[in-house]
């Protein structure tokens, strides 16, 4: 039964978390959703804008400390982004995390300082958030959250000037969403931000409404001061499989980073047992067909007729022959599809295109209100207990937060 109040685009997260059945019946290919249909392209129809978004998420610390990541991945990253990107003006890239920036930053010679700078003042590179970090939300404090996002823009605005200062944000890992967060953001003059870690049942009821677009609101703010445009990514996970379209089988052909090598295919490349091929004058018409339908399909679940495909997953395009994989297979794509099928045009992009081109639309979207909290992203695995666990290092951390600032 669909609670009424989703008939008033206005959303209460208390209530629909008391409405919801929480229940997870088999999708299909999308297992935590449903059979979808592509929406229509062509004649009579508003051009589908798909806007494919190239980033790399680096943890600063996770399996390995912020040291030894930036000292093997990281840095060959940031390296790799730049070289390949310079004199290839269609391509584009984000960039979150300003604490490994910054340690990159240090370590290049004024040439390439002065190159990323270039991409930057063409809109190529595109920095999001800009936090030092992509903070936790559930455990972090106000002043926290504040103080990091601030030591990030304070770095950005000294080194690289002010009007690089995001405006739109990128927070894609963190285990639920606090207000708080969207309030901070707001308050630095963001006017659009992704999300992706919601719980799959609440994510599927957005999808279901047409609802993974809103205005998120403060509890406490009744005119709206304070809104940001929130999208929300409707699948499972940020990486490939789970970023074209429903379809993480169909999806994960389209990673190029994990095309076989050497002699005949190595199924371990993609869970379903379908690698990724090159893209040839021979098959470029059935991989660009088979791609747009998922595009197509995932167009389905917005109001707009700008779609955000984002393309990356961890600590990926850190070497040239990644980047170029990915970068030259789907530009070949892109050309064919703008070429060939009318009522579509694909480009790489950057989030401030894609915002700009989705608000063209001028859209009723409607209002949200409260967290993302507890977050679940398969039956029963609920990231509850992070609230309590650590108490010893959560009463160091806000100690040290006192002492250092």
């Amino acid at each position: 039964m669909v609670p009424s109040f989703w008939w008033v685009d206005e959303i209460d997260m208390r209530e629909l978390t008391y409405t919801l059945p929480f229940d997870n019946p088999a999708g299909g290919v999308w297992t935590q959703g449903w059979d979808l249909d592509p929406v229509p392209i062509g004649s009579g129809h508003e051009t589908l804008r798909v806007f494919v978004v190239p980033h790399s998420h680096c943890d600063p610390g996770w399996l390995k400390t912020f040291d030894q990541y930036f000292q093997t991945q990281t840095k060959n990253i940031l390296t790799t982004v730049v070289e390949a990107l310079t004199n290839h003006p269609r391509r584009r890239f984000i960039w979150a995390e300003i604490s490994y920036l910054e340690w990159w930053w240090r370590e290049q010679g004024y040439e390439q300082q002065q190159a990323l700078k270039r991409l930057l003042d063409n809109g190529q590179f595109e920095l999001v958030t800009g936090g030092w970090v992509q903070p936790d939300e559930a455990n972090s404090q106000m002043y926290a959250l504040e103080v990091q996002l601030q030591e990030g823009h304070d770095w950005i605005r000294n080194t690289l000037g002010p009007q690089h200062i995001p405006t739109y944000g990128w927070s894609i890992d963190p285990f639920g969403y606090s207000p708080t967060m969207a309030y901070l953001l707001s308050k630095h003059n963001f006017t659009g931000m992704v999300i992706q870690r919601v719980h799959y049942a609440v994510k599927k009821e957005l999808a279901r409404r047409q609802h993974l677009e809103f205005k998120w609101r403060q509890t406490w703010d009744e005119k709206g001061e304070y809104d940001i445009w929130t999208h929300v990514l409707p699948f499972f996970s940020y990486d490939v499989p789970h970023s074209c379209g429903p379809d993480p089988s169909i999806c994960c052909q389209f990673d190029f980073a994990r095309k076989p090598i050497g002699r005949g295919p190595r199924s371990g490349f993609c869970p379903w047992k379908k690698a990724p091929k090159v893209i040839t004058d021979e098959n470029i018409e059935e991989r660009a067909k088979l791609l747009l339908d998922q595009y197509r399909k995932k167009a389905a679940l917005y109001r707009s007729r700008a779609l955000l495909v984002p393309l990356g997953d961890d600590f990926r395009f850190q070497t040239n022959k990644e980047a170029e994989d990915q970068f030259t297979n789907y530009q070949r794509i892109f050309d064919y599809i703008n070429k060939n099928i009318p009522g579509v045009h694909v480009q790489f992009g950057t989030l401030k295109e894609y915002f700009k081109a989705a608000k063209k639309a001028k859209m009723d979207l409607p209002l949200l209100r409260g967290s993302f909290f507890t977050y679940s992203d398969v039956n029963e695995d609920y990231w509850s207990g992070y609230f309590t666990s650590r108490a010893f290092d959560k009463a160091l951390d806000r100690q040290l937060e006192r002492s250092l600032y």
